[in-house]
C-alpha cells in the first residue's frame, strides 16, 4: 500500500459516505435519507441542508424510522435509513424483518459504528450480533466494506440496486485496503493476495488486519491467501470452497461475534463439502463489548495481525 495514498484518503466512514450520498442526491431524486438523530455520525448534515424535503430525522425512534422508511420505499423511493448497528439490528429488528424485508422494500438499513468501533459509547452501543440477526432475515442482503474506498463503491452500487440491504459501516477504519475505488459485485469475494499455505477470509476493518498478518508471515516464508468478503449474504461460496481445496486451512476474521457472522457462514459452506479443511474462527468470543478504545478492544479479542499470524502458525504446526 502506498503510504501517500494512506495519508490522503480519510479512514472515517461518515466523511466518505456523507460526500458520496450528497453527490448521489443531486443525480437521483428518488434518494431519501432517514436519520435517528445521528446526522453527525452518518455524515448526512450536508444532504439534509441541500435536500431538506428528502431528509427526515425521526429522533431516537429506530422502530418508527425503519417502518416509515419501508413506506417511503414502497412509494418509489430509495431510502438510506440509519441507526447505530446495535439498535438498527435489535431494537428495530421486527420492522426491518416485516416492514422492510418481507415487503422487499427498497431500504438500505445502515448500521453505524459497527462492532467494536463504537468504542467509548459503551457496551450497550457495541453491536456484536447484528450480522447474525440480519443474515437470518430472508431476502435481506448483508454488506460490510473493507475500507472507505470500498464503502464508496458500495454506496454507489446501492444507489442503483433495488431491494433491502443491511449496510454495515464502522465508525472508522484502521487502514486502507485498496488504492482506488474498486468495482463492487454483490455476492463476490475478492482475493487481495494469493497464497497456498492457508487462507484468511475477512470483512470490514479486519480485512486490513488480515493483509498485515499475511505480510508478517511472508517474512517467515509462509504464503497466506487473503480474501475480502464484503458481501456476507449472499455469500461467495465458490471462493471459500476454492480456498479450502487449495490450502486446507482457513481462518475467518471479523469485527463481530464468532457466533452467526462470517465465521459461521464459512462453516456452513465447509460443512457441505466432500473435501475437508480446518477452520478457525477469530472474532468476538461470545462476549459484549466494553467501554474502551478500538485498539484496546481489538487486542482484548485477539484481533491483531500478530494474533492472526500466530493462529496460522499454530494450524501449520498441527
Amino acid at each position: 500500500m502506498n503510504e501517500a495514498v494512506q495519508k490522503e484518503r480519510s479512514l472515517i466512514s461518515k466523511e466518505i459516505f456523507g460526500k458520496v450520498i450528497t453527490a448521489l442526491g443531486k443525480e437521483k431524486e428518488n434518494i431519501v435519507v432517514c436519520d435517528t438523530d445521528l446526522m453527525r455520525c452518518f455524515g448526512t448534515k450536508a444532504f439534509s441542508e441541500q435536500f431538506p424535503s428528502r431528509h427526515i430525522n425521526f429522533g431516537i425512534a429506530e422502530q418508527n424510522c425503519m417502518a416509515a422508511a419501508a413506506g417511503l420505499a414502497l412509494s418509489g423511493k430509495n431510502v438510506f435509513a440509519s441507526s447505530f448497528a446495535n439498535f438498527a439490528s435489535k431494537r428495530a429488528c421486527d420492522q426491518v424483518s416485516i416492514a422492510v424485508a418481507y415487503n422487499r422494500a427498497n431500504v438500505k438499513v445502515c448500521g453505524l459504528y459497527a462492532g467494536l468501533t463504537a468504542e467509548k459509547n459503551g457496551g450497550t452501543h457495541i453491536g456484536v450480533e447484528d450480522v447474525a440477526l440480519m443474515r437470518s432475515i430472508p431476502d435481506l442482503c448483508v454488506i460490510e466494506p473493507a475500507d472507505t474506498y470500498e464503502l464508496e463503491a458500495v454506496t454507489r452500487f446501492l444507489a442503483e440496486y433495488e431491494g433491502p440491504v443491511y449496510f454495515r459501516q464502522p465508525k472508522m477504519y484502521i487502514r486502507s485496503v485498496y488504492e482506488e475505488v474498486p468495482d463492487f459485485e454483490l455476492g463476490k469475494g475478492v482475493t487481495l493476495r494469493g497464497g497456498s499455505d492457508a487462507a484468511v477470509i475477512a470483512c470490514g476493518i479486519t480485512a486490513g488486519i488480515a493483509v498485515d498478518a499475511a505480510q508478517l508471515l511472508q517474512k517467515e516464508g509462509i504464503d497466506v491467501r487473503v480474501i475480502n468478503m464484503p458481501t456476507i449474504k449472499p455469500l461467495d461460496e465458490e471462493i471459500i470452497q476454492e480456498a479450502a481445496v487449495q490450502t486446507g486451512r482457513i481462518v475467518t476474521c471479523e469485527n463481530h461475534s464468532v457466533i452467526g457472522g462470517l465465521g459461521s457462514a464459512a462453516a456452513e459452506v465447509l460443512a457441505g463439502m466432500k473435501e475437508k479443511a480446518v477452520l478457525h474462527r477469530m472474532g468476538i468470543q461470545d462476549t459484549f463489548g466494553v467501554t474502551a478504545s478500538l485498539d484496546y478492544q481489538l487486542k482484548k479479542n485477539g484481533l491483531t495481525a500478530e494474533n492472526i499470524a500466530a493462529e496460522i502458525k499454530g494450524m501449520l504446526a498441527d
